[in-house]
């Protein structure tokens, strides 16, 4: 189930083979920019997937671990911070079994990577991201919009340049439940795949809820990663806050 969430979370916004560096660049603008924090500083990426993120942090002088329950995304994380010459601690652990304490003066959790466990273990993961802070540190945490989600066909499709592979997922939203299943179509061996995905959806106000349960406050919130503030309509919910 854990690679599964990651490959979901990276498909459906476009990681991997779908994405661009560009993309990765301004995201990681985004993020350096408000954390704020002064080179040295020791960030978190949990679930960093390939690594996009935590390579160029890494890049810019920060202190980055990068946590992921795929072993696969992080041996090939593990390839490319070597041949772009980043040091970044890459651990293989399920986010669930966070046992960092006061470490870190950021965590960043990128790309709709929380919310695919039961309400009390994805509260109990953000108990953990808080424990992994220090005091006054900073939580980034990135989701879809359930508000946007509810009013906009969420269905998607992607063909790889190559045209071997096919990419699709249709996505239903039921009482802040997604639905999604995934089909991976290679049309040349005609071989196919298809997994289901359960994500529950919050709401800002019961992720402001579950934050502040965890004496994590929010400070911030934007609509996209050109730093827009949050609204109604915008796909993306990215919340920054802060441990009291």
């Amino acid at each position: 189930m854990d690679g599964d969430v990651n490959a979901m979370k990276n498909d459906f916004f476009g990681d991997g083979k779908f994405y661009s560096p560009a993309g990765t660049a301004q995201e990681v603008g985004f993020i350096a920019e408000v954390l704020g924090l002064p080179g040295g500083s020791a960030i978190l990426d949990l679930y960093c997937g390939y690594g996009r993120h935590a390579i160029e942090l890494a890049k810019r002088g920060y202190r980055v671990t990068g946590v992921d329950a795929t072993e696969a995304f992080l041996s090939i994380a593990g390839q490319k911070a070597a041949e772009e010459g980043a040091e970044v601690n890459f651990r293989l652990l399920d986010m669930r079994e966070l046992d960092y304490d006061g470490e870190f003066d950021a965590v960043i959790n990128m790309f709709a990577a929380f919310g695919y466990f039961s309400d009390e273990e994805n509260a109990a993961v953000l108990g953990k991201v808080a424990s992994a802070l220090r005091p006054g540190g900073l939580f980034l945490i990135d989701l879809l919009n359930r508000d946007w989600m509810g009013r906009n066909n969420l269905n998607r499709y992607w063909r790889h340049p190559s045209g071997e592979y096919v990419l699709s997922y249709k996505v239903e939203l039921q009482r802040g439940v997604a639905m999604m299943k995934r089909v991976l179509l290679n049309q040349v061996t005609g071989a196919k795949l298809q997994n289901d995905f359960v994500l529950r959806a919050y709401s800002l106000e019961e992720m402001t809820t579950l934050l502040a349960s965890c004496s994590l406050t929010v400070k911030a919130k934007y609509g996209a990663f050109d730093a827009r503030p949050y609204g109604p309509e915008d796909p993306r919910m990215i919340i920054l806050a802060e441990k009291a």
